[in-house]
């Protein structure tokens, strides 16, 4: 079996897709599956035979990323790249230029397409450009998706789930990464039917991964991980760390625009002693942070397609503090304290009220004891089984592509 997968960035860059897409490679290449990734540039890319770097532009100084502007250019790379190979299957990883790279493939070659929506574009356009602006750009990728296929008409598109809807009407499976994520596709009309897949925790670093610390640590150990953004909350969660108060300890992991407003935060409200910044760590030696952990905060509302964090530390088996009740009800139930208000204030009573409990020694952790489901080798004998039944539908007469 061989799969086309196309991403709107190199797997080798920063994200939580592309670490997911990786896994997802490892995994079904351990099992026999080809996978041939179709992804723009990155200053962090490196040789892979099973990496096709899509023409594309850098738009900022960073070169982490890269734009794909020209779809024909795109195009024509592609089609050189497909000359040589034998597909049995298309999966989209992606929502602008990939999408309609993907498309195109499986149009013409009469392919299954598989769409995975990792990304909450609506979420993402408001925090990087604004309302007004995302608007006009959600106008033009409509446009030149149409264009490029040759689609008669297309919409005046006014929200990203009206572009989302558009793009990706005629997928063959719509897959997400949570069941919340799911319903609210379905309820934004973007597909019928969406069917939940995670994304998984490498196996092989959880192998190795045992617990350092004794069970609990006294004074008990709290850890945030992730970007220092304003979406994840980083200084609401350390102010209500600060009007918690008591001995909690607190380790933050993570780099991001926040980071010295983070910092005079701390200094300002004297929590020095109890609150350490550690900046990124590779990813194995942050799961062992988790290991480690009491337990570990995340702290996004509303964000989150899935919260990877959460199913990390789960995976190790640490319970968490959370924000978000859509990520909380994913999650065993009795694994997580939840903050229900979404307040400042409401954190600092949840802070409060986890390291009570556990110094009282209901650390949660029983509720975690089964974590096979959250095995990227679990998750990828499902998606293989996903692909074998759309490869075997496909190979019924349907209806065309529209």
């Amino acid at each position: 079996m061989h799969i086309a997968l196309f991403m709107d960035q190199h797997p080798h860059s920063l994200g939580g897709v592309q670490t997911s897409v990786m896994l997802q490679k490892k995994y079904l290449n351990r099992n026999g599956v080809q996978v041939t990734i179709f992804a723009p540039k990155s200053k962090r890319m490196v040789q892979d035979p099973d990496i096709k770097v899509i023409p594309s532009s850098y738009p900022t100084i960073g070169r982490e990323y890269s734009v794909v502007w020209s779809l024909r250019k795109a195009s024509k790379f592609c089609q050189s790249q497909y000359e040589a190979q034998h597909f049995d299957l298309v999966h989209l990883q992606g929502d602008f230029a990939a999408a309609s790279l993907a498309i195109e493939l499986a149009k013409s070659r009469n392919l299954p397409l598989v769409y995975t929506a990792h990304t909450n574009v609506d979420v993402m356009a408001n925090k990087l450009i604004g309302k007004p602006l995302k608007i006009v750009l959600l106008r033009f990728f409509t446009w030149q998706h149409a264009h490029f296929l040759k689609i008669a008409s297309h919409p005046k598109v006014f929200t990203a789930f009206e572009y989302m809807a558009f793009i990706h009407r005629n997928m063959d499976k719509v897959l997400a990464p949570s069941s919340h994520y799911a319903k609210l596709l379905k309820s934004k009309g973007v597909a019928e039917e969406v069917e939940v897949v995670i994304n998984g925790v490498d196996d092989e670093l959880l192998t190795d991964l045992k617990r350092r610390t004794p069970i609990p640590q006294k004074p008990v150990h709290f850890v945030w991980a992730g970007r220092m953004q304003p979406e994840k909350r980083l200084l609401q969660a350390l102010e209500a760390f600060a009007r918690a108060k008591g001995k909690a300890t607190l380790d933050v992991y993570g780099f991001g625009p926040l980071e010295r407003a983070a910092k005079n935060l701390v200094r300002a409200r004297r929590l020095s002693k109890r609150v350490k910044f550690h900046g990124k760590l590779p990813h194995r030696e942050i799961l062992q942070v988790f290991a480690d952990a009491d337990v570990v905060m995340q702290t996004s509302i509303g964000f989150e397609t899935q919260g990877l964090t959460v199913y990390e530390a789960a995976a190790v088996g640490t319970p968490t503090v959370l924000c978000d009740p859509n990520i909380s009800g994913e999650l065993p139930k009795g694994s997580n304290w939840l903050d229900e208000a979404g307040s400042i204030k409401g954190l600092a009573k949840t802070i409060k009220k986890a390291n009570k409990e556990i110094s009282e020694g209901n650390t949660r952790r029983e509720a975690l004891a089964d974590n096979k489901w959250l095995y990227q080798s679990e998750i990828s004998k499902k998606t293989i089984a996903l692909y074998k039944q759309m490869i075997e539908k496909k190979a019924t007469p349907a209806s065309p592509r529209t």
